[in-house]
């Protein structure tokens, strides 16, 4: 964009540009947690809402409403359900259309993020600043959530991240296909799923699995 000033003309960058800029070096630190290339194009108005209508006008009314929603206590939302019934799309939707706005997020399975925050990935630099960007982007979504192997280490980074989340009050987005009263009982959860019952609308999305030919 061009401006002028007391220098005369000059070039700066705007907003939008320099939104993209960092989103693509989120996508380079984050690599595999990104917005995976089957969803890349997804948008909520892609969506049949014929198919899951009260979880989709709360994904569209999400994105309309998003800069009022962010300051509130409970901002994020947790679709539940089985699988092949539209949680991710929903999500992914969510974030393709923040991103459209402008607003930094970062995405991808629970056990993808899990293996990206491992020393042995990469530098243990490139980790904990992996780390850090997902307790403090203004947007995260952790897709399957209870499919990763639960172990001790796995237990604590989740509850790092979602500790951070919930004590800044920035927005989450959760898929799972266990409900958070399941996830509830695997150990050390607990504080896990207070928190998240805290900060997300739980979205029931159930149905047919639509991968078996169930059309959307």
């Amino acid at each position: 964009m061009l401006v002028k000033d007391e220098h005369g003309e000059r070039m700066r960058r705007c907003r939008c540009f320099l939104a993209r800029e960092q989103q693509a070096r989120l996508e380079r630190l984050f690599k595999a947690a990104r917005v995976p290339r089957r969803f890349q194009k997804k948008r909520l108005e892609d969506f049949d809402p014929t198919y899951q209508k009260g979880a989709w006008k709360i994904a569209c009314r999400y994105v309309e409403q998003f800069e009022a929603i962010r300051g509130e206590n409970k901002n994020g939302l947790c679709f539940i359900g089985p699988p092949g019934t539209g949680k991710s799309h929903l999500a992914y939707g969510i974030l393709n259309s923040l991103l459209a706005k402008g607003v930094p997020g970062v995405c991808g399975s629970v056990p993808e993020i899990m293996d990206l925050l491992r020393p042995q990935t990469g530098p243990g630099q490139e980790a904990q600043e992996r780390l850090e960007l997902l307790k403090t982007l203004d947007v995260v979504i952790l897709d399957d959530l209870g499919a990763e192997r639960n172990t001790e280490w796995v237990t604590e980074r989740l509850y790092v991240i979602i500790n951070a989340r919930y004590n800044d009050m920035l927005p989450t987005i959760i898929t799972s296909n266990l409900e958070l009263e399941e996830l509830e009982k695997l150990p050390g959860w607990e504080r896990i799923t207070s928190r998240l019952f805290e900060m997300c609308h739980v979205v029931t999305v159930d149905g047919p699995d639509y991968r078996k030919g169930v059309k959307r």
